[in-house]
């Protein structure tokens, strides 16, 4: 990245910043003297770590009661820590809280608050605006509390090709350090072999790689300079409407907020617009689900149709001949993107569906099979995109 001339205004952000390192030299003497020491933020890799919950509603094991209807979390998990019987999913004590489970669930059944799909955007998304460069890390990587632009993950397998082409889509200043050797001895042995493949998947879709970092000694922190200009600028402006009495403010670190939540609002707007166009209930009057990876997806896809030329999506297809309407594929079907018409047809939005392949492995006269379909349907026009 060229390096930009600094003008008077960088030189008057360097002194606001050396002032405000000196304007409470005594904080720490005085804190001494009334036995109010602040407690130092110390790093702790435990604080990035969350035990996964999981949900039986969406399994497809749980709702066909085969085991071998779909085993990905359970062969995942680097510890053995996930059972599922009959209806009901077990994540023992000894599971370490990778979030991997997470990430290869192709129904979202296992939830961890910062590992939801549009959690991991806003957080890569935030750190890539307000800096020039944003890494996405795991916890082995580093030994000290993390730098703004450095986002911490369980693993970094814990990402899912959605995610990441959303961003790469979005952002190319989002890089992956990972330290030589470092997944060699990981706990989290399956860990390497999750992000190899995903980030792949998302290298395939957007058309280029993603960065790499393999030298702590070659990661920089430095601040956008744009943002943090900018945010200078707000600051003051901030300042002096106050002096006026106007509530009307705006700063740079609630510009990148808004952007986040336009972005969000993008994605709802997808949402309902396809539900517009194909209904919000089956003919069952059973809620489709539009699951939070296909959502980041679909909202790449509408920046950058270009890449739906390369993007692998398949959908299950039926032969009518075959088919009995038993409806086992309509039955576990965990986002009910299969109905079963009143009429007697079998239909598939493919927009909703997950590529799981219950309805493949279920269906007793092998009436479906998979198909490639055009990533390019998932692209929603312009005119009826409402945010």
């Amino acid at each position: 990245m060229a390096e930009q001339k600094r003008d008077f205004l960088d030189d008057i952000i360097d002194i606001s910043q050396d002032f405000k390192a000196i304007q409470n030299p005594l904080s720490g003497i005085a804190n001494a003297l009334t036995g109010a020491d602040e407690p130092e933020p110390t790093w702790n890799p435990a604080d990035y770590k969350i035990r996964p919950r999981a949900n039986v509603i969406p399994c497809t094991t749980c709702k066909s009661k085969d085991r071998a209807t779909c085993d990905r979390c359970v062969r995942i998990c680097p510890v053995d820590a996930i059972s599922i019987d009959g209806n009901s999913i077990e994540i023992l004590d000894t599971c370490i809280k990778c979030g991997l489970c997470v990430e290869t669930c192709p129904s979202e059944c296992y939830s961890v608050a910062d590992l939801a799909p549009r959690k991991l955007y806003d957080r890569i998304a935030g750190a890539a605006m307000s800096h020039e460069t944003c890494y996405v890390t795991c916890t082995r990587t580093i030994d000290r509390l993390p730098e703004n632009n450095e986002v911490i993950l369980p693993c970094v397998g814990a990402v899912p090709a959605e995610v990441w082409a959303s961003v790469m889509a979005d952002y190319d200043n989002v890089f992956v350090y990972l330290p030589l050797g470092i997944c060699d001895d990981c706990p989290t042995a399956t860990g390497e072999e999750t992000y190899t493949d995903a980030i792949g998947r998302a290298e395939t879709w957007c058309g280029f790689g993603l960065g790499l970092e393999v030298y702590e000694s070659d990661l920089t922190h430095e601040p956008n300079r744009a943002w943090q200009r900018k945010e200078f600028v707000d600051n003051i402006t901030q300042a002096g409407e106050r002096l006026l009495g106007q509530s009307r403010v705006v700063t740079a670190a609630r510009r990148v907020t808004q952007q986040i939540q336009a972005h969000s609002s993008q994605l709802n707007g997808i949402a309902r617009t396809l539900d517009a166009a194909v209904g919000t209930t089956n003919a069952k009057r059973q809620r489709r689900v539009l699951l939070d990876r296909r959502k980041l997806l679909m909202g790449a896809l509408q920046k950058h149709p270009d890449m739906a030329e390369a993007i692998d999506l398949y959908e299950p297809v039926c032969d009518p001949d075959l088919c009995t309407l038993c409806g086992e594929c309509e039955h576990v079907c965990p986002t009910r993107a299969i109905e079963l018409t009143p009429e007697g047809r079998w239909t598939c939005e493919a927009s909703f569906c997950c590529q799981c392949g219950a309805c493949l492995h279920v269906c007793p006269t092998k009436a479906l099979e998979p198909e490639f379909t055009d990533a390019s349907e998932l692209v929603i026009p312009d005119s009826t995109n409402g945010a």
